[in-house]
Parts: structure tokens; C-alpha cells; sequence
């Protein structure tokens, strides 16, 4: 079989792990409403024996931040892999208009819609701006996907929350073509200055600006690292595929590896336990962390076809079908029905913060079953048919296998 065919043009298990890292975050979200903790106490006369005595998600959801990390590596790794099989493999190099047109017309369209609809149904109405200098300059730099260069425009923006990421994005997928032709040539060389990058712009923050990390933390040169890191990943794998005959143990050592690696992202999870400021932790660990997502997703997309099909399966695809929209909308939704009282509560303290449990439940239902039929929605009607206007008789061509469109 040619090796072109052999290497699968799509990875499923990258859907399941999208999945993960898309869920945490969204849980994470909804948890700082709700405060509603997934802990379960067993009954210890039936487990005691093995040491077992309770399930604790606490810090998994308390934590679930950090899950951004790994949807910018799995991004890193979607959008350099038609790249890394033309390096590895020798396919045709990928057209930069059709990349840009492609990124275009999967994103936009739902971000823009978000913006005008936050702006128009949430900002205008609520006054949110003191004066129209600051509604203007956060208009503009949510525009041009920058807001995250000035924190005004970040910490105290009140257009969604998590548009940050995916203004982060739209600076990566305008740098990828050009960062894959250094890679091509220079790749152990274009990988150290990534991860340089990565490690300097760190270290300033840390040193220079100490206790405001969460205003400068989250940008482009920071976030390097990880990208570097899933391009390498995704080039090793290709390489994996090409040159290694895969067997029964090697994928028995994936599957080991990948149970593994999440138990090593307990251990990483609870480090954060305690301690105070957290974005100065998380911006310590992150490219560490980026280390142990590759690992993960690398002997994941390795491993068994048993353990493989918990992550590549009809439920993790149609998740994430409609999971960017998921994504988008999620925090907004959540924010706004408790400042509605939707459900009611009275007085001045939210049920969250009195321990009403009988609310926290309805409205954790009720924030989870509006997002998800907003994101089913907005993908149906807006993405979608966006989508295919935009990029209507450009690609009429024979279709390339591609990866799943990823952020």
C-alpha cells in the first residue's frame, strides 16, 4: 500500500480529544456560576479494600483553564499536518489563499455574529462603557482580533470573555503558512526560537510585571511554545506512520502511555491546589504542561483500536460539529440568565453563594440545554451556510483529504 494511503488523511481520535479539552473548559465556565463540584463519596465497605473511598472531579473542573492549552495544541497540531505530510511524505504543499480562505470561513462568520450580538443585545443595552472612547477601542480591537495586546481591552472588556482565544488563533493561522515553509528548511532551528519565544516573553512577564499576569499573560508570544510543541508532535507522528510498522505491543505501549499521561495530568491539575495567584502558576507551567498534552495526544492517536474508539466515535464527532459555537457562546449565555435571575432568585446574594441547591441544579440545567441549542443554531444558520457562500465555486476542484476543521 502507498504510504500517502497508508497514513490516514483524518485522525478520529483528535475529535474525542477535542471533546475533553472543549468540555473542561466549558464546565470550568459553568462551575464559576454554579459552583456546583463533582464530588462523590463511595461507600467505603465496598471499596475500602483497594483504597478507593470517593470520585473527586473538584479540581479538574476548578482548574479547567488550563484545558485551553490543549485546545491550542491540538490546533497547532490540525492545521500543520497537511504541511508536515508535504514535508514527511512529500504531498503537494498547501495553497496559502485556500488555508487563509478556509480559516476564514470556518471562524468568522460565527465570531463576527457573537460580536454584533453582545454588542447590540448586552453592551448597548446595559451601558456597559463609561464613555465611547473605551466602547470604540474595544470595538476595534475585538474587530481586528488584537484585544488581547492591551488589557483594557482584555481584563476589562465586557464583550465574551473567551473571544480571546479565538482572536489568539486568527494571529496563529495568519503566521502558520510562513512559520511551516521555516519549518520545512530549518526545522530543529525554527523550533528553539519557538520555544525561545515561548520562554523569554515568560520570563519578562513573571520578572517585570509580577502580580498582573493575568493582564499580560495570555498572547501570542507566550502561548509559542505550545505551538511549537504540536507541530512537533504532528510531524513526529507522520514520521511514526511512515517509518515505524506499528504491532500489537507498540500499540500497547500507546495505550499504556495515554492512560498514563492522565493520570500525570492529575498530579498537574492538583499542583494548582492553594495557591493564590494562579495565572503567575499557570504561566510557570504552561509550556511544561504543552510537553505532557503532546505526549498525550501523540500516544492517544497511537494507541489500540478498543482504547482508541473512547476518543474516535459518533458522540465525539457530532460534538464537534458544533462545538466552536459551543465554545463562543457558553460563558455569555451563562453570565447573562443569572444577571436576568433566569431562574429567579431574589435578593442580593446569588443562590450560588447561599448554597441553594434546588437552583444551582435548575440552572445548570437550564444553562447547559441553552447553550448547546444555541450552538446547534448558530452552527446550522450561520456557520454553515457562511461557510459555504464564502468558499462557493473556489474549491470545486477534487477535494484533498483534510483533517477535521479544528480550532
Amino acid at each position: 500500500m502507498d504510504e500517502k494511503n497508508r497514513i490516514e488523511n483524518r485522525i478520529g481520535v483528535l475529535d474525542g480529544i477535542r471533546a475533553i479539552a472543549i468540555g473542561m473548559v466549558v464546565w470550568f465556565h459553568f462551575w464559576q456560576q454554579t459552583w456546583l463540584t463533582p464530588y462523590l463519596r463511595i461507600p467505603t465497605e465496598y471499596t475500602k479494600y483497594i483504597g478507593l473511598t470517593e470520585i473527586n472531579l473538584a479540581g479538574w473542573v476548578r482548574y479547567g483553564f488550563v484545558f485551553v492549552d490543549m485546545m491550542i495544541l491540538l490546533s497547532a497540531f490540525c492545521n500543520f499536518y497537511p504541511y508536515a505530510r508535504s514535508i514527511v511524505l512529500g504531498e503537494d504543499w498547501p495553497d496559502t489563499k485556500k488555508f487563509y480562505r478556509k480559516r476564514a470561513a470556518r471562524i468568522l462568520p460565527s465570531y463576527y455574529f457573537m460580536l454584533t450580538i453582545d454588542l447590540f443585545f448586552y453592551i448597548l443595552p446595559g451601558h456597559k462603557y463609561r464613555n465611547v472612547g473605551a466602547l470604540c477601542k474595544d470595538i476595534v480591537t475585538h474587530v481586528f482580533c488584537v484585544a488581547p495586546n492591551w488589557s483594557d481591552t482584555y481584563i476589562s472588556t465586557s464583550f465574551n470573555g473567551v473571544l480571546w482565544t479565538v482572536q489568539m488563533e486568527v494571529i496563529y493561522y495568519l503566521l502558520l503558512p510562513w512559520i511551516a515553509r521555516l519549518f520545512r528548511k530549518w526545522a530543529f532551528a525554527t523550533y528553539s526560537v519557538m520555544l525561545m519565544i515561548s520562554v523569554t516573553s515568560t520570563a519578562v512577564i513573571l520578572n517585570c510585571f509580577a502580580g498582573k499576569e493575568r493582564n499580560y499573560g495570555n498572547n501570542i508570544l507566550t502561548f509559542m511554545g505550545i505551538y511549537a510543541n504540536g507541530m512537533l508532535c504532528c510531524i513526529l507522528y507522520v514520521m511514526w506512520k511512515k517509518y515505524v510498522t506499528e504491532n500489537k505491543y507498540s500499540r500497547l505501549a500507546g495505550t499504556v502511555i495515554s492512560v498514563l499521561c492522565i493520570f500525570l495530568m492529575n498530579g498537574m491539575i492538583h499542583k494548582y491546589d492553594g495557591d493564590v495567584n494562579l495565572q503567575a502558576v499557570q504561566l510557570q507551567s504552561r509550556l511544561v504542561q504543552s510537553f505532557l498534552f503532546a505526549l498525550f495526544l501523540f500516544s492517544t492517536a497511537c494507541a489500540g483500536e478498543y482504547y482508541q474508539k473512547l476518543y474516535s466515535n459518533r458522540v465525539a464527532s457530532l460534538f464537534c460539529k458544533f462545538s466552536y459555537n459551543l465554545y463562543l457562546w457558553h460563558q455569555m449565555i451563562a453570565v447573562w440568565l443569572k444577571e436576568k435571575r433566569i431562574p429567579y432568585w431574589s435578593g442580593d446574594t446569588p443562590p450560588n453563594m447561599t448554597g441553594d441547591r434546588v437552583w444551582q441544579w435548575k440552572y445548570q440545567i437550564l444553562i447547559i440545554v441553552v447553550s448547546a441549542a444555541m450552538a446547534v443554531a448558530v452552527t446550522l444558520i450561520v456557520e454553515i451556510p457562511a461557510a459555504r457562500y464564502l468558499l462557493k465555486d473556489r474549491d470545486s476542484h477534487k477535494e484533498e483529504g483534510k483533517q477535521h476543521d479544528r480550532i
